[in-house]
């Protein structure tokens, strides 16, 4: 019984993080710049929600998820002795529009997020490796032994899906 309830909550939770880690990558990113930290902070995020999955209900999932980035992001600052002033002095509840600001970002990532499971596993690599990593056609080439052009089309193809089905949404 006790396994069985701890392969739900384990779901549960890969559930979470499988709907929460584009959004929360980004949010950190407004705050954190360099891969490498936003990585770290975002792992450190998640590990909190890991810790504290019990606790975790389905109300309120994305205003704690947030909470903890903020908790998480402001740990950041004061590990590297940085002064982020906006995070720290920001303890009491959002302001409606940051409130509406984060609700129309969370929905724009959901649906971003279900038009990239639509995409062909090669051209949704390509385009992430290239938009999120950073990479360059060449790199993205030389690592699978295509042609530059080839991982151009792959990627302007995604980039005309998204454009052409997102413009409706936005």
């Amino acid at each position: 019984m006790t396994h069985e309830k701890n392969l739900n909550v384990e779901s549960s939770f890969r559930k979470i993080y499988t709907e929460y880690k584009h959004q929360v990558f980004y949010f950190v990113k407004k705050y954190i710049h360099g891969k490498d930290d936003i990585e770290d902070v975002v792992q450190d995020i998640f590990v909190h929600l890991w810790k504290h999955r019990h606790s975790l209900t389905n109300e309120n999932l994305g205003a704690v998820i947030f909470k903890t980035a903020k908790q998480e992001i402001s740990n950041f600052y004061r590990k590297n002795k940085l002064s982020f002033s906006a995070l720290e002095e920001n303890t009491q509840p959002e302001t409606s529009k940051e409130e509406a600001d984060e609700e129309i970002f969370i929905s724009r990532s959901k649906k971003l997020d279900s038009l990239l499971e639509t995409i062909p596993e090669k051209s949704k690599a390509f385009f992430l490796k290239h938009k999120m990593d950073g990479l360059s056609y060449s790199q993205i080439a030389r690592e699978h032994n295509i042609s530059k052009n080839a991982v151009a089309k792959h990627v302007n193809k995604v980039l005309l899906f998204l454009k052409t089905n997102l413009n409706s949404f936005f």
